[in-house]
This record gives structure tokens, sequence and C-alpha cells, in this order.
């Protein structure tokens, strides 16, 4: 789907559009995705306003990625008034066992299932946050693309979206990333630490290998995995009345 522009917003899009088993698409207007918000205007906060966003889901480890840093814009206290923002970090920076068997992917849908086996209580926390939410929900991490990936991905299996439409939403937020420069965190598996790391924009070519390398883990995910069992039934409702068309 193309990139909505809402001033300053980086890798913004709509899971609205995509195709579902039983026929149909995903409704607009429910469920955003994009990277840190902190790079949004004024503007850019009264577009996500007026696309209906009331809840805006972080999937980043506090503080260290939360903070404002002197690139991002000056904005004004009414700007965010009216939103609520819920943190739903879906890692422990600080757990030996998920570094070790997940460190190396964090870039790398390989490590979906292992992070929901290590840590099932923040992944539930994160699709139950999105579940609940009054209006339409924002859900980001740094880039948008590995962690906002996933629980896009776990949001439209929950829905019953196609394994087409699941790896083409991952692969539209890979690319939206791949476009912008930035700051992030990075785990050095072997050094066992994490380091600041100045993320410069991907070519296309470098940007397709990579996701030729990473869309039949996508593929295998989808096989094997079942998103539903990370939530009750009324949690899986709210999410399947978010992404799936009304009955006439």
């Amino acid at each position: 789907m193309d990139v909505l522009h809402w001033s300053g917003g980086r890798n913004v899009r709509d899971l609205g559009g995509r195709a579902l088993r039983v026929g149909g698409c995903t409704p607009f207007g429910k469920v955003f995705r994009s990277a840190a918000p902190e790079h949004l205007t004024d503007e850019g906060w009264a577009a996500a306003k007026a696309a209906g966003v009331r809840t805006v889901v972080d999937l980043r480890n506090a503080p260290a990625e939360t903070q404002r840093r002197a690139e991002h814009p000056i904005i004004s206290t009414e700007s965010l008034q009216g939103l609520v923002f819920v943190p739903a970090p879906t890692e422990d920076p600080d757990d030996t066992e998920f570094l070790r068997v997940c460190g190396p992917f964090l870039d790398h849908p390989r490590c979906w299932a292992d992070n929901a086996r290590l840590a099932p209580d923040r992944i539930s926390a994160a699709l139950r946050a999105v579940a609940r939410a009054d209006g339409a929900v924002l859900v980001h991490c740094a880039g948008g693309r590995d962690r906002t990936g996933m629980i896009s991905a776990m949001l439209l299996h929950i829905a019953g979206a196609t394994d087409h439409a699941i790896i083409d939403d991952y692969a539209a937020g890979w690319r939206g990333a791949a476009a912008h420069a930035g700051h992030a965190w990075v785990y050095d598996p072997d050094q066992g630490n994490w380091r600041e790391h100045q993320q410069e924009p991907t070519g296309a070519e470098d940007v397709e290998r990579q996701l030729a390398d990473r869309t039949p883990a996508v593929r295998e995910w989808i096989a094997t995995f079942d998103a539903t069992d990370l939530l009750a039934p009324a949690e899986l409702h709210g999410i399947r009345a978010l992404l799936t068309p009304a009955a006439p």
C-alpha cells in the first residue's frame, strides 16, 4: 500500500486493503503502522488525528529508544491531546535467554516465533492494546519494519488475511524503513551488548536481496505459528472487529 503522507511521518502505512481468506479486504482507517512518531510535526499529528487515530502503541524499549532527539521537530502539547500512548515493548533487552536465541535475528522474521515463546506476555500485551483501543490505532517501533512487522503480521493473521497479504505488508514495511536514515539501538551478538547505530538509507538492490532472504521465513512462520493462541476470545474479537469488514 502507498505511504501515507503525514507531515514528518516515516514509513506510515494503513493495514487496510489487505486481502482476506474469506474474501474482501481489511478496512482502511482502523490500524496504522509506522516508524517512530517523534518525527511527526504538529501538522503530522493533526493528520493522524484526522485519520481517526486515538491510541498509539509503542513497541520500543524505554527509555533508551523513546527519548526525543535533536533531529525531532518541536511540537505543541495540544498536538498530543486526546491521544492515549500505550507502552508495549515486545522484548526484554536484559533477558539473557532472549538475547541468546533472538539476538542475532532481531531484524529477521526467524525470531518471531521464539520472541512469542520467550516473551508471550509482552506479545500478548501489544496485541491486547490494539484489541482494546478506542478509535483507530497507530502501532510503531523505531523503523517500522521489524517489531512493527511482526505485530502487524500477527494482527493480519488473526483477522484472516491471506498469506500473500501478510507477506506483502511485511515487504512494504521493510522497503519503507529502508528509505530513511535514523538512529537505532542494535544488539551485537559477538560483543554481547547493545550499541547505538546510525542507520543510513538502503539501496533498492540491497533491499530486495534482504527481502529474498526474509520472505521464506515469513512464509514458514505463517504455516507454523498460530497468533490466536496469544489472546482471549474477547480480544480476538476486538482485533477482528477492527480488521474485517462490517456485516452488511
